[in-house]
């Protein structure tokens, strides 16, 4: 938001002072006041553009110095609060607002496994800012590690690749989260479908991901995302409502109690029951 803000200042700005200055050097202009309008929307457009381009440039910098090759043992506030400004700022061009239910039951003094559905590219970007104030690592697919801008505000924000064709580095991703989890330094993000859904229906889930919070005595949140999917489709005319729910917050002792499978049937039935499918 302070990224989004700071644009729409820019904008407004420029065109003040664009009509401003117009206003002032032709005063005796018989059609000034059509004149001033016409420059004040030249300038609120240049403003906004010059804005976007310095943020972005900001954003490129700071992901670009990152050392990829590092293996970071810390999340960095800085990189946290300009990744998650990052999303937020996608957020805002995009015209996505999240309205939230249930963020009162998320643990404050421990960190967690969230598990949730996946409909879109965006629902990380609705996670992040919705948990903006929590530092969360998503395993994601290595793939997604080769995005220029990205890879270097995942790799500082100790996001974690999942090679499911190689079983020893997959293995190495779930020990390190698990890890992550047990010294307290980071949440983690999964997606137990694995994928995104292509057809909006909730995916098969894979109790495997279960097993960081099993070894780690993890609190789980379980959370529900519904409306990212209309995000592409309503850009840019329409405005996108996205409602990101937590459903369930079981705790460690739950999570001790339980097994993965059942966790994960019972987990896939919450989904869906508030998903009304």
């Amino acid at each position: 938001m302070f990224f989004y803000l700071l644009n729409i200042f820019a904008a407004f700005t420029g065109g003040v002072v664009n009509a401003a200055l117009f206003f002032f050097k032709h005063s005796d202009s018989s059609a000034l006041i059509l004149k001033t309008i016409l420059l004040f929307i030249s300038g609120l457009a240049a403003g906004f553009i010059i804005a976007f381009v310095l943020i972005w440039i900001f954003f490129i910098i700071a992901a670009g110095a990152v050392n990829p090759n590092k293996e970071y043992t810390t999340v960095s506030k800085f990189y946290h609060w300009v990744f998650a400004s990052w999303y937020e700022y996608i957020n805002c061009i995009a015209r996505v607002k999240i309205k939230t239910t249930g963020m009162e039951n998320i643990p404050k003094d421990k960190r967690f496994l969230i598990v949730s559905n996946h409909r879109s590219a965006f629902d990380v970007f609705v996670q992040t800012v919705a948990l903006k104030h929590e530092p969360i690592g998503v395993i994601s697919k290595p793939e997604n590690f080769n995005l220029p801008l990205a890879k270097g505000f995942m790799t500082r924000n100790l996001y974690l690749s999942l090679d499911r064709d190689d079983v020893k580095k997959a293995l190495g991703t779930i020990l390190k989260a698990i890890s992550l989890l047990k010294n307290n330094i980071t949440s983690i993000s999964v997606f137990p479908e694995g994928t995104r859904s292509k057809t909006g229906e909730l995916g098969e889930f894979k109790p495997g991901c279960l097993k960081v919070a099993e070894s780690s005595l993890c609190p789980v949140v379980v959370a529900v995302m519904d409306g990212t999917q209309n995000v592409a489709k309503n850009f840019p005319f329409k405005k996108t409502t996205v409602n990101f729910d937590v459903i369930k917050v079981y705790t460690g002792d739950e999570v001790e109690k339980s097994n993965t499978i059942d966790m994960s049937a019972e987990i896939h039935q919450m989904m869906l029951q508030k998903l009304g499918k």
